[in-house]
């Protein structure tokens, strides 16, 4: 490859729901409709299952989740009765593993488990599940409350739960263009465009039922066919359908290409519907402001919702930050970044303030791929999100990010050649 110095892996993710879609076959357990019913002292979701079932539940925080793991079934539940009026936003589901399938329930807020058991067919009634849940208390940890049912599952990811993004830095520099690189390049180099979220996760949702996975993966689509058209570049997507792609399978497509850059596309949603504009994002110590970290926070949380834990990962990484080779991946990020973010501006695309932004995103932590995350606009506004719709707008966005490409492998060649 042309610069294996620098293989970029961009994430997105996120996610982030995580888990990997529902398989088509058969399977001998079968969930046929989910109600949830609210109470005085408590919340109440009943599974109606074809037969008495080992599972297994648990919550996470941040977000909030309850988690239902049961043997492989065959989901049949249409829709959840009682869920608009309930603590719970969405029901998802999804293969955790062969043989284990999850069940992931968004919740508008912590929640601790009260009790969770089965009831036999009894009359009309099938075999069912029984959870019920409560509010949990201010400063509630989940790793402090056991599991319910006797399924046996890999540990959910109860500690580290929420990822460390420290305070607002501002005062990054523009980094010089990197000095080691090879001298000698014989290919073309190799790209890998990752389309956030996707399958089961479908992202940011818009008002009018626009999702996040949808826009990215037909602005991926875009970007990798103006890439190759230039006759420059080996182009890889991590995903090229509507599918679920763990974060640690997206680094391994990112290695197996020996890919030269990686660029994750995302589009997400905040509680301001005012506030629009593109921004790219790569790895810092610090976030750039409270808006970035609690972003980051959430994207980091993709792969906790399908129980793998990046604790350990991030031990690791945070001792090989403090390597030259990680100091320089970062460098080279940065310049692709300010790249990007002066010809998105030449193309008239809108850009937040201070465009170019520093967070602590898992994805962008491989220590020797230089990692950028391209945040396209904003799910929740609704001018953005017409835009974001159309193969025009989407044109622009993959024309800039492909002159930023153009000029930084550009300078990285004339660099290798002095």
């Amino acid at each position: 490859m042309i610069f294996r110095y620098v293989s970029l892996f961009l994430f997105a993710v996120m996610l982030c729901g995580t888990i990997i879609p529902q398989r088509s076959h058969a399977a001998d357990l079968s969930i046929n409709s989910v109600r949830i019913g609210t109470h005085l002292d408590k919340t109440r979701m009943v599974f109606d299952i074809s037969k008495t079932s080992q599972f297994r539940a648990f919550t996470l925080n941040n977000p909030a989740r309850l988690i239902i793991d049961f043997p492989e079934f065959e989901w049949r539940a249409t829709q959840t009765s009682g869920l608009s009026n309930s603590m719970a936003r969405d029901v998802r589901h999804g293969v955790l593993q062969p043989g284990i399938s999850r069940i992931v329930v968004d919740l508008k807020s912590n929640a601790s488990i009260k009790s969770a058991f089965t009831l036999p067919k009894s009359g009309n009634l099938s075999d069912r599940l029984v959870i019920d849940f409560i509010p949990a208390p201010a400063g509630f940890d989940p790793s402090h409350e056991k599991s319910f049912g006797n399924l046996s599952t890999p540990p959910p990811s109860l500690g580290g739960d929420t990822p460390s993004v420290i305070q607002t830095q501002t005062n990054e520099q523009t980094p010089a263009i990197p000095t080691s690189i090879p001298k000698k390049n014989t290919k073309k180099p190799t790209i890998v465009i990752d389309p956030g979220h996707g399958g089961q996760d479908p992202g940011a949702i818009s008002t009018n039922g626009k999702k996040e996975k949808d826009v990215t993966l037909a602005t991926a689509k875009e970007l990798k066919s103006q890439l190759e058209g230039t006759g420059r570049y080996i182009v890889h997507l991590t995903r090229d359908s509507d599918k679920f792609i763990k974060l640690q399978d997206r680094v391994k497509i990112a290695r197996k290409h020996n890919a030269d850059l990686f660029i994750s596309l995302h589009a997400d949603s905040i509680d301001k519907p005012g506030v629009s504009g593109a921004s790219i994002y790569t790895l810092s110590n610090t976030a750039s402001d409270a808006q970035t970290a609690k972003l980051a926070a959430r994207e980091n949380q993709v792969d906790l919702i399908a129980g793998v834990d990046l604790s350990h990962e991030d031990k690791e990484v945070a001792n090989i930050l403090i390597d030259l080779a990680m100091r320089d991946t970062m460098n080279q990020s940065k310049f692709f970044a300010n790249g990007v973010v002066n010809h998105v501006d030449k193309k008239g695309i809108n850009l937040l303030e201070r465009p170019h932004r520093f967070a602590g995103f898992a994805v962008l932590k491989a220590p020797d791929i230089p990692s950028v995350l391209i945040e396209m606009g904003f799910m929740s506004n609704k001018n953005e999100v017409s835009k974001l719709s159309t193969p025009e707008y989407r044109k622009k966005i993959a024309g800039a990010i492909t002159n930023g490409i153009d000029t930084y492998f550009a300078k990285l060649q004339k660099t290798a050649q002095n």
